[in-house]
């Protein structure tokens, strides 16, 4: 049976405070992928900035920006009203489908719950209570993610800027603040998990990212980790875009993931990768071979709005020829973060997605992942479920 890799944001929770509920209609919705498969819930709060900014056992309190928008709007109103006003003359007056705006939709707040480290432990412990009801052995990960796309991101854009000058794609806005392993810190008197007496000057961010990533999900008794957006490559999702890939740079990103699996021990590490085959990973962003075998599973990023569909079947043939980590297969329904639905707004992809999975992708793949839930909170319908689970099952057919 494949892997079930399902993501979850707090989106799902009318109240923060009391996840329970939601919890137990996640698990209830999504049964029948679940049962009988491993399975592994990442639960995705933020950018990841709140494990970045931990201050330790002692800051439970301490609150935190959470993925409580659609399209954020990275604190400018200038930008939402600017942002709207092209998206409802583009797309509802002038009836565009395309990639942007139409995909991202409008710039909106959809909760104004606050968010803190014991309410975060209150929402994990609702998933393993859930899980154990039902006797399933629950995978619970976080996500770092390593730009500043879905909500505020203090640690990147406010503390640490001169580590995050790269840039990312944001409902169409592009905007700084993504992360590069490979460059030094400046000291930082602020108290962190891993670093209670402050970060020194010229610590490699990756170092700083490993070991406060390792403290973090020791302290919150965690399986792991879900590194997003090819975490360690800079220059998002095409060759064009990636840095000179100097022995330098190469070094760094090695550096990164072996003090990334020092750091989490025996705990888990899921990387998303770039989009494409890992021999252009290596060719055009300076992946070291030596990373992959550092993870425990690799997701082939199939997502839609990105994806070249060519470039799907290679990539998933490349990842499994590795022979090291877990092959995840991306599958498109809806996003916890802009509105677009798949199933409705790129049926051509959607349905080739499937194909390749129920066809020549299924020999490579070790799981499936996908988004639970949209920007709203909502779960994937019935309909888009109850069709892709047959392709699951046809998928798994052959090694039964």
């Amino acid at each position: 049976m494949m892997e079930a890799v399902l993501w979850l944001t707090p989106k799902v929770f009318d109240d923060l405070t009391d996840p329970a509920p939601g919890v137990a209609a996640f698990f209830e919705h999504y049964a029948a992928y679940l049962d009988g498969r491993p399975v592994t819930v990442v639960f995705c709060p933020s950018n990841g900035d709140h494990i970045l900014g931990y201050a330790g056992p002692d800051h439970r309190r301490d609150r935190f920006d959470w993925a409580r928008y659609n399209c954020y709007a990275h604190g400018d109103p200038g930008l939402t009203r600017a942002h709207n006003r092209d998206w409802l003359t583009r797309v509802r007056e002038g009836g565009e489908r395309s990639f942007n705006p139409y995909s991202a939709g409008p710039m909106f707040t959809v909760s104004e719950q606050p968010m803190d480290y014991e309410i975060l432990a209150g929402c994990y412990a609702a998933i393993r209570a859930e899980a154990a009801r039902r006797s399933i052995a629950v995978r619970l990960l976080e996500y770092l993610e390593p730009g500043p796309e879905f909500c505020r991101s203090e640690w990147k854009t406010v503390r640490h800027p001169e580590v995050s000058a790269g840039t990312a794609d944001a409902g169409g806005h592009v905007i700084p603040g993504v992360l590069d392993v490979t460059m030094a810190l400046h000291a930082d008197e602020n108290v962190y998990a891993a670093y209670p007496a402050g970060v020194p000057e010229g610590l490699p961010a990756g170092d700083f990212v490993a070991a406060q990533t390792g403290a973090y999900v020791a302290d919150f008794g965690l399986d792991g980790i879900l590194l997003g957006n090819q975490f360690g490559l800079v220059g998002f999702w095409d060759p064009a875009r990636a840095p000179a890939p100097t022995p330098e740079r190469t070094a760094g990103v090695a550096r990164f993931f072996d003090r990334m699996r020092d750091a989490l021990g025996d705990r888990q590490l899921y990387w998303m990768d770039t989009y494409w085959r890992a021999e252009v990973e290596m060719s055009a962003w300076g992946m070291p071979a030596s990373a992959y075998a550092r993870m425990d599973a690799v997701l082939v990023c199939t997502f839609a709005v990105l994806v070249e569909r060519t470039e799907i079947l290679p990539n998933v043939r490349s990842k499994a020829a590795l022979g090291g980590p877990r092959v995840l297969y991306g599958l498109d329904f809806v996003d916890p973060w802009y509105w677009y639905r798949t199933h409705l707004d790129d049926r051509r992809t959607y349905l080739y997605q499937r194909e390749l999975l129920a066809g020549p992708a299924a020999a490579h793949v070790g799981g499936f992942s996908f988004f639970a839930n949209d920007t709203f909170g909502h779960f994937v319908p019935e309909g888009p479920l109850t069709e892709t689970l047959a392709v699951i099952l046809a998928a798994e057919a052959p090694s039964q």
